[in-house]
């Protein structure tokens, strides 16, 4: 292996991880840009290459901008090729002279080849390798894309996959909140329950190729770091309101001291202030392929519920009663 994990580079220069999206995009703010894609904040940026291959581009992304970049995108250009060699063997040859063997690879290729414009749509060969904290993926596509920065046939990604180190910054500054928002709540606190029909979930991100993805639903401290890491204004449902919650209820309870109301699952909690725009949106997502759904956002807290159901109209109503501002009404259908 012939990299270093603390940083990653573009063209030469070096960006540690744990830097911002933010940061960084001061940092790359003289190399040709390129139209940001959806999903994620992201910078693109003209680059010239990444161990030994032709690059075309390089895109960063991260959750906020004010948040540590996660993942690193260069979209590689067209290598021809060798007699008898398939498309991805000119690109995992020289990966390994870099990097050494591929940890995994899996071949994708079809013994009925696509019609050729959908051929670029498809990844025929993929190839990862694992370093400390950092995960290197290969993906060989099966035609060209030609993308704004040119022609493209690969894509390789560096993801940092360590959240609980990533996120140490954002996680004690949450922990912080958290532990003076304990010396608010008491255990005779008023407590209100919504009960729904369907049982709600904590907020978590499965990264699946992860050897035990899983695990994280026993590590509390890890979904927490990922919640400082991915979220803004979610946090962890107080202890002593968490053992009164079942996991189809919904606790709503006030902070005065705060000039607050609490919403929360037994898990995750947001906060609600009547001198302040709150984002409430209320789905009604009608039957279509599926039965329909209620759902209602409150900030960053999702709670899912059978549709038409009560125990959400009743939280809605309670809601605007003590905030006096309008939830907003959508419509979906369940396709």
């Amino acid at each position: 292996m012939n990299i270093d994990t603390a940083y990653f580079e573009i063209d030469g220069l070096k960006i540690e991880w744990g830097t911002t999206l933010g940061s960084a995009r001061t940092m790359v703010e003289d190399i040709k840009q390129f139209v940001p894609v959806g999903g994620w904040p992201n910078v693109r940026c003209k680059c010239k290459g990444v161990f030994g291959l032709e690059a075309n581009e390089c895109e960063m992304r991260a959750p906020f901008e004010d948040r540590p970049i996660l993942q690193v995108t260069y979209e590689l250009a067209p290598i021809k090729a060798g007699f008898l060699e398939k498309r991805h063997s000119p690109y995992l040859k020289q990966l390994e002279k870099v990097l050494g063997k591929a940890s995994k690879t899996e071949s994708l290729y079809r013994e009925q080849p696509l019609q050729k414009e959908y051929a670029s749509g498809t990844v025929v060969y993929s190839a990862k390798w694992l370093f400390d904290d950092v995960r290197i993926s290969l993906s060989v596509y099966g035609g060209i894309r030609n993308e704004e920065s040119g022609p493209c046939a690969a894509g390789l990604f560096i993801d940092y996959i360590n959240e609980i180190k990533i996120s140490e910054p954002y996680r004690q500054s949450t922990a912080v909140f958290e532990s003076e928002l304990s010396n608010f709540i008491k255990a005779d606190i008023s407590l209100k329950k919504y009960k729904l029909k369907t049982k709600q979930r904590p907020f978590r991100i499965i990264d699946y190729a992860l050897e035990n993805p899983f695990r994280i639903d026993q590590d509390n401290e890890w979904r927490a770091c990922q919640m400082a890491l991915y979220k803004r204004e979610l946090y962890q449902t107080p202890a002593m309101i968490q053992y009164k919650l079942e996991d189809d209820e919904i606790g709503y309870f006030a902070v005065p001291e705060l000039n607050s109301i609490g919403i929360c699952n037994k898990w995750d909690m947001v906060f609600l202030r009547p001198d302040q725009e709150n984002e409430i949106v209320f789905w009604d997502i009608l039957p279509a392929r599926g039965s329909g759904a209620n759902e209602l956002n409150v900030k960053e807290l999702k709670i899912h519920d059978e549709r038409l159901s009560s125990a959400i109209s009743r939280l809605v109503s309670q809601i605007e009663k003590d905030l006096r501002q309008p939830v907003e009404q959508r419509e979906a259908y369940d396709d």
